[in-house]
């Protein structure tokens, strides 16, 4: 099992790095490119003209759900008066080529709209159904993309407003649904640390919980759409969708053992039979078995085979979980006894595990 495991790793990272291998080849043969459209395009250019290097990506391209990669090509986007000129290559090698009129029906601020904007910002140019998309050349910084690619909106069109999110970095605590996500996470997480940090009930079988999880996660992902329906970026959209996918998932757990907890009436006395160290068996059917490593002082003071009742929780749900409250009582007893029957000096640095709270 270790060994298909450490075969599995080593092959995910084999993936991962001929994938990274694959996208820097990729990178530096898409920008020689581009140094070669530029020195070509240059000698062509008057003395006045300006130009701008880009990404472009067609309205095919960037419709596709399935890429690694946030753009189609690299290329320029050359001033030329009244209209605005597109060259760009393909890694391929195939050239592509646009004319745009220069007018804001023409020339739009897209910005970084969900998933497909790949982390950048994006400039419209053309109509539909012919239009292509086109971002300032400044690698997948986020804010470098905003910042670069709004002052080419604004050096084309000097008298069009931009719009807000070509102005500012978005902001998660001034738009309503952002804002609501951020309190949602930080009540759960809360809530679930909590939770963690002071219950006294130890879960003896996970199946459930496990399965519990992994569809609270799910269902998190629902909440994707939400964010895109609300025009959340889709920078900020993905990290709280996996945020609160994640938190989801850890939450939910623990609300279904308090739910189950609660539903089942209380706690119920069952007898186990010691087998060793902390580990019991029921004396009857049903109930799973319970490990106690954590307390196995405790337990090496009883002989194995020997009766104790443990207050057991299964409620409506089908969780099995152990009530250590009167168990903890005991064993804290216990341990103090055990402190202050053994002489300080015997002892300076006990070697035992703290005891429970």
């Amino acid at each position: 099992m270790n060994q298909a495991l450490l075969i599995a790793q080593l092959a995910l990272c084999c993936v991962v790095l001929l994938m990274l291998g694959w996208l820097l080849l990729h990178q530096r043969r898409t920008k020689k490119l581009q140094d070669d459209l530029l020195a070509e395009w240059l000698p062509r250019m008057a003395p006045q003209q300006r130009w701008f290097r880009i990404n472009l990506a067609s309205p095919d391209f960037f419709a596709r759900r399935m890429r690694v990669l946030g753009f189609e090509a690299k290329g320029l986007l050359i001033d030329q008066g009244e209209q605005l000129r597109v060259v760009a290559v393909r890694s391929d090698g195939e050239r592509l080529e646009r004319w745009v009129p220069k007018s804001p029906g023409t020339v739009r601020w897209r910005g970084n709209v969900g998933l497909r904007s790949a982390n950048l910002h994006w400039i419209e140019l053309g109509q539909a159904p012919d239009f292509v998309m086109v971002s300032a050349d400044t690698g997948m910084n986020a804010m470098a993309s905003r910042e670069a690619t709004a002052d080419i909106l604004r050096a084309l069109l000097s008298q069009q407003p931009l719009d807000a999110s070509a102005l500012t970095e978005f902001a998660l605590e001034k738009h309503p649904v952002a804002r609501i996500a951020v309190v949602a996470f930080l009540v759960l997480l809360l809530t679930t640390l909590g939770d963690y940090a002071f219950s006294e009930h130890q879960v003896l079988r996970s199946e459930r919980l496990i399965v519990l999880s992994l569809v609270a996660g799910f269902a998190g992902l629902l909440i994707y759409p939400v964010f895109k329906q609300h025009k959340v970026p889709g920078r900020e959209t993905l990290v709280l969708t996996m945020l609160l996918v994640g938190m989801l998932g850890a939450a939910m757990p623990r609300a279904a053992l308090r739910l189950d907890q609660w539903l089942s009436g209380g706690a119920v006395a069952t007898s186990y039979r010691l087998v060793h160290g902390g580990l019991l068996q029921p004396v009857e059917e049903g109930p799973p078995p319970v490990r106690l490593r954590d307390i196995r002082a405790y337990w090496d003071q009883f002989e194995p085979g020997s009766i104790h009742e443990l207050d057991i929780v299964h409620g409506p749900l089908g969780i099995w979980q152990l009530d250590r409250s009167r168990l903890n009582a005991l064993t804290r007893e216990w341990y103090r006894r055990e402190d202050d029957a053994t002489p300080a000096a015997s002892h300076p640095a006990s070697t035992e595990p703290t005891p429970p709270r």
